[in-house]
């Protein structure tokens, strides 16, 4: 039962990535899932911290350039980060999925899936 099939939700990421709801869709329903934590941007006169969400060991930042930082952060501590362009970080988070789901087991994926279910209708 902890089946998890990275190559239907990359399918699935990919087509919300380019629909009307973009990065945001994907953000916010995944915020949903055991073990992601999203964190929405501040922006104030004197400071601004991007829109966050960290899936699994990997936190993801939007920059203002239609980038993704992703950091692999390990208590608490950023270990490695890389640039990527926002239309190709479905495979990225799909892997970070699974990881999820191999952290959490079987309790994560009704919610992986009825996430996937939206993202895909």
């Amino acid at each position: 039962m902890t089946d998890f099939d990275t190559e239907a939700a990359t399918r699935a990421i990919t087509s919300a990535l380019a629909g009307p709801g973009g990065l945001g869709l994907v953000f916010t329903v995944f915020a949903g899932v055991p073990g992601v934590t999203r964190t929405p941007a501040r922006r104030s006169m004197f400071r601004s911290e991007p829109e966050r969400v960290q899936i699994g060991s990997w936190r993801y930042e939007v920059t203002g350039e239609n980038r993704i930082r992703a950091g692999h952060v390990v208590g608490g501590i950023v270990l490695a980060e890389e640039l990527l362009p926002a239309a190709g970080i479905a495979p990225h988070i799909a892997r970070s999925l699974a990881e999820i789901v191999s952290s959490y087991g079987a309790a994560a994926l009704p919610h992986l899936t009825a996430a996937l279910e939206v993202l895909e209708g």
